[in-house]
């Protein structure tokens, strides 16, 4: 008996041994190997199973960085924003990494005083309070120029424009991704080329790319990569996500594949829209392009003027700069008296009186304000009945002329709107006749199309109609002129009086040639019913007047020009 139960014990420790071995499995420090993924659609559909019959779960953004969990045929499980689920490969690249067990944590610092965390990532989103400068946060997610971090005081997201990165890894750490020979696309609307990988004020700026712009690149030193900017120049740009996209194949050259099993027809994968250069810098509306501080130009307007915030929000900040401290907040339908000007060569900034006995500086470089000569507080205007039509040049099919990589249509359409938004500060109602990317009229034929604008300021039984255009000629050749119809209009007095009224307000402010004001029987203003002119603002084939084209701030204030400009015709009438 004795002897049986010994027997019996050996094998139940026996068995134990081998369970518990088979179980255990020690720690290893060593790198073992993960598999992360980038998409590359622009949206990237996730699923609730691995294949395209099954629900949708969420939209996954372009360059979103993926860890696999498993795969199944051409599907790979991933998590995303909380959600598990499934992706199709094929709009995956794949990023191996070499990881040492031991966790990457990374962390942020904020970079200003009084900075928002919100409940989600935009501003939208409720503040659950404001952050000190120099506050330490823990990451754990980012979304579309917004990081996720926990302080010691709130969990919350804020802008990723106005952190510092850190992250701290092991020393053996080591990753196999590169962006050299890849592509960098520009979405805000200036970013500075340095002489060097650095923002530093030691770093000289040694030119300007745009939105739109692209380039390929040809080193890279952590945030910074470096591009050919022009024929013969080099130099450094930072890759943050705020200020640009980086892809491995060119925007301009990329389709779509109908083949592709999991991209829903609205989604786009590689398609990028043509760049308007009159769009504000994203994600943070204020961001100019870092100008040094000795280029600025102070002016105190000769006229009371005043900054409205129409859209969104905007710092009022200590100095005109983002450098300066975060004072306050404006918010849509706040406006302020205009107490001077700091303008840069690329920007402006307005110092306004935001409280008693406080003053501080608010972008004007951005879609989200606009400066009025016309008293918020006593719109509309007695004029407030006038109707006028206003016609961006071109559009469409036609792109009208070019020169240094801008076309007419998109300049003519970013004057449009902003001349259209001054003109609305001052009480009037204005229509335009084209959209972004469209003509007036679906019809390639150019006479039908511009009869269908002209057509407009019938149907709408507009006061005036005034078209905007770009000029072109050889690469000297440079100004302004205003041209109207001397005969086919029935209005050819109030069409001459028009185009004296708007060239005198506008031609000093776009500080170029004055060539006149002129006739011609342009289309537009031979068979428009009502006074008619057509605005040539500068030459898009001469350097410097292009350069004021296409500057947000220049194109601004040139519009607010033309606007004062139709205001004072109908004050004569």
């Amino acid at each position: 008996m004795k002897t049986k139960l010994v027997k019996t014990f050996s094998i139940f420790l026996l068995f134990t041994t081998l369970i518990c071995s088979y179980f255990y499995q020690p720690i290893h420090t060593e790198a073992s190997s993960s598999i992360s993924y980038k998409v590359t659609a622009s949206q990237l559909t996730l699923r609730e199973g691995p294949s395209t019959s099954t629900k949708k779960l969420t939209l996954i953004p372009k360059s979103t960085k993926l860890t696999k969990i498993s795969s199944k045929g051409s599907w790979i499980k991933v998590k995303y924003s909380g959600k598990t689920g499934w992706v199709s490969s094929q709009y995956l690249s794949k990023v191996t990494t070499n990881v040492n067990t031991a966790a990457t944590s990374k962390t942020v610092t904020t970079n200003v005083s009084n900075l928002n965390i919100r409940s989600g990532a935009a501003i939208s989103y409720k503040s659950l309070g404001k952050l000190a400068k120099g506050t330490k946060g823990t990451v754990l997610d980012e979304k579309s120029g917004w990081v996720k971090i926990k302080t010691s005081k709130y969990t919350g997201w804020v802008s990723k424009s106005y952190v510092t990165f850190k992250s701290t890894t092991s020393s053996n750490t080591t990753t196999s991704a590169s962006n050299v020979g890849k592509y960098y696309y520009i979405t805000i609307g200036n970013l500075n080329v340095r002489e060097k990988a650095s923002s530093s004020a030691t770093t000289a700026i040694i030119g300007t790319v745009r939105k739109g712009n692209e380039f390929k690149i040809l080193k890279e030193s952590g945030t910074w990569v470096q591009i050919q900017y022009t024929t013969t120049k080099k130099g450094w740009v930072s890759s943050k996500s705020a200020y640009g996209k980086i892809s491995s194949k060119k925007h301009t050259s990329q389709t779509s594949n109908p083949n592709k099993p999991d991209v829903d027809e609205d989604e786009d994968t590689d398609v990028e829209p043509t760049p308007d250069p009159s769009e504000p810098e994203n994600p943070t509306p204020e961001e100019p392009t870092d100008t040094p501080e000795d280029n600025v130009v102070y002016t105190k307007p000769s006229k009371t003027e005043y900054i409205v915030i129409q859209s969104g929000y905007l710092n009022i900040r200590s100095k005109p700069s983002t450098k300066g401290d975060i004072l306050s907040e404006a918010s849509a339908g706040d406006y302020y008296t205009v107490l001077q000007y700091a303008t840069y060569p690329s920007n402006e900034w307005v110092e306004v009186m935001y409280a008693t006995g406080k003053k501080g500086w608010i972008s004007n470089n951005t879609s989200n304000s606009y400066v009025t000569l016309s008293n918020p507080a006593t719109n509309p205007p007695a004029v407030s009945n006038k109707k006028i039509v206003l016609d961006a040049g071109h559009g469409g099919s036609d792109p009208g002329s070019g020169g240094g990589g801008y076309n007419e249509a998109a300049l003519t359409y970013a004057f449009t709107l902003k001349t259209k938004s001054h003109l609305e500060s001052m009480g009037y109602t204005v229509y335009t006749t084209r959209g972004q990317f469209s003509a007036c009229s679906s019809s390639t034929n150019k006479t039908i199309d511009l009869q269908c604008r002209v057509d407009v300021a019938k149907s709408k039984k507009a006061d005036i109609f005034v078209s905007i255009h770009m000029n072109s000629a050889s690469a000297t050749a440079k100004g302004t002129e205003t041209y109207y119809a001397a005969s086919g209009n029935p209005y050819p007095t109030r069409s001459r009086q028009l185009a004296n009224a708007v060239h005198s307000a506008y031609q000093p402010t776009m500080g170029s040639t004055n060539r006149g004001v002129k006739t011609n029987v342009f289309h537009v203003n031979r068979m428009a019913s009502v006074p008619s002119i057509l605005l040539e603002v500068g030459f898009i084939s001469n350097v410097e007047d292009r350069s004021k084209l296409i500057n947000a701030t220049h194109q601004n204030n040139v519009s607010r020009s033309i606007a004062q400009g139709i205001h004072n015709y109908f004050q004569m009438q």
